[in-house]
């Protein structure tokens, strides 16, 4: 009887741990600094609505609402191939500077990489003008631990929020979530009046 009710225990336990998922948030890639109001940006470097959202959503949202305190946004890579998952790889080894330069190149040349054969040299070469050097981009594409993390990252931050197409955005405040979809510019003003005071 012991015996049983421990091994009820063990998996009511898992359960309970499955139920509310675990995430190191910390190592996504963020801007604005800690603030009890996040926004999490679900995107893949493939994706050409995201290529959209990079271009003309995230800026504006970078500029009004982290670099002014009201919001820290993370941005979770959701990419499902070895191409996107090689670029999510090489764009955690950078900083905020080189990210921003690599992933313009990323999403402006998603033909040439995204669905052609050699993809991984030509991501290399964008990381290498974004200022990785090439010891830092192989010791990036060949860690297990970095692909493990992204993967765990995507995979519960992405059943936390429902999330189930790219690109989406999800505010939270507290115990208030609201998501958007898609890459159409008018959420900005949307997302942004959340933060009105």
């Amino acid at each position: 009887m012991r015996l049983l009710a421990s091994i009820l225990g063990i998996i009511m336990v898992s359960a309970v741990a499955r139920a509310e998922p675990v995430v190191n948030a910390d190592q996504l890639r963020t801007f604005g600094k800690n603030s009890t109001n996040l926004i999490y940006v679900f995107t893949s470097p493939a994706c050409p609505h995201c290529a959209a959202y990079h271009a003309d959503i995230m800026p504006t949202l970078i500029k009004d609402l982290a670099d002014t305190g009201r919001a820290q946004i993370k941005v979770v890579d959701m990419g499902f191939d070895v191409r996107s998952m090689a670029a999510s790889k090489l764009a955690r080894c950078m900083t905020e500077s080189q990210y921003e330069r690599f992933m313009t190149q990323v999403y402006e040349n998603q033909s040439d990489w995204g669905y052609q054969d050699g993809y991984e040299a030509k991501l290399k070469t964008y990381a290498g003008k974004a200022g990785l050097n090439t010891k830092s981009q192989e010791r990036c594409l060949s860690s297990q631990k970095l692909e493990q993390t992204i993967i765990e990252q995507r995979n519960n931050l992405a059943q936390m929020y429902r999330v189930q197409a790219m690109p989406t955005t999800v505010v939270v405040q507290g115990v208030k979530r609201k998501t958007f979809l898609g890459a159409d510019p008018e959420i900005i003003p949307e997302i942004e009046a959340l933060f009105q005071k």
